[in-house]
């Protein structure tokens, strides 16, 4: 049985829907997430809702998000009953919101306080961008708009695309401010999980408008999940295949996506869709060979 602790507004009044839903997926994220609600509560801006879905936590995630729900009323905490998968946990917190604006925000990450109303205010006077973020780095890193791909694009929309794949990088873009309707036009979004569907959805939403890069306001983002472990590799693999193409589903559908792009744009894709797929073959092997290596040697 799920559980949701929320307020309960009255029915049909839109007067009392915030401006920015941040929705939090989560799963045993005691270690983490005390820094990241403190984070998003200490906000300049204050317009929003918290949308807390624990994927049926076994550690103490729920006291800790309860003791929030006391202290915070835009705090709306819902615990599943068994764990449905990151993917579906995902998409729960955007489904559960009438928001212009949403934001997923992981149990492990860090915004600095000007963050949404930095991005809040460059989307509302900017209506032909559907996405903004600030400058993205790891908690342990150093921002690089290419390598944690968080950079402007704002170019026609070949060329987005293309820019994108420029390199293998940490999709800082994921977790920036977007257009709910845009979000919710999104066909990936609903029906597919395999290794780089958050490209595949960041992608497709580069179809549909530009994306910015404010210079002011800063996002951590935390080390600790399976997106910044090569086990991730093993996690999807399915089958022989999956050695050679670990990306095989992402390559069929930016094929698919780009089969209108002019030449010279599908070659440049396929020539990045090939790196990206070689790569990943070599990082996983390189990865399997240590872990045996260290189970023979102990090392």
């Amino acid at each position: 049985m799920q559980t949701d602790l929320r307020p309960q507004p009255p029915p049909g009044d839109d007067s009392l829907i915030p401006k920015i839903c941040i929705g939090m997926p989560v799963f045993n994220g005691e270690k983490f997430i005390r820094e990241a609600l403190d984070s998003l509560l200490a906000q300049t801006f204050t317009d929003f809702e918290l949308i807390i879905s624990d994927n049926a936590s076994t550690d103490g995630t729920e006291a800790i998000c309860r003791k929030y729900v006391e202290k915070d009323s835009r705090i709306r905490y819902v615990r599943q009953a068994e764990n449905r998968g990151a993917a579906a946990n995902f998409r729960f917190v955007l489904d559960e919101t009438q928001a212009e604006y949403f934001m997923w925000a992981a149990c492990d990450d860090l915004r600095s306080q000007d963050f949404l109303g930095i991005n809040y205010d460059f989307l509302r006077r900017n209506p032909d961008y559907i996405a903004s973020t600030s400058p993205v780095r790891f908690a342990n890193g150093t921002f690089n708009p290419v390598r944690m791909g968080d950079r402007s694009l704002d170019d026609p929309m070949e060329e987005r695309v293309v820019a994108f794949l420029e390199c293998w990088h940490a999709n800082g873009r994921f977790y920036s401010l977007f257009r709910r309707e845009a979000l919710l036009s999104v066909t990936t979004l609903r029906h597919e999980n395999y290794l780089g569907v958050d490209w595949a959805i960041i992608i497709e939403l580069i179809c549909i408008g530009k994306f910015n890069r404010c210079n002011l306001g800063e996002v951590f983002l935390g080390t600790g999940g399976l997106s910044h472990s090569l086990n991730i590799f093993k996690v999807y693999r399915k089958g022989v295949l999956s050695w050679m193409f670990p990306f095989g589903k992402l390559t069929a559908f930016i094929l698919r996506l780009s089969r209108n792009f002019t030449p010279r744009n599908k070659i440049i894709v396929l020539r990045r869709l090939i790196m990206l797929n070689y790569r990943a073959v070599v990082g996983q092997w390189i990865y399997e060979i240590k872990l045996l290596l260290n189970r023979c040697f102990g090392g």
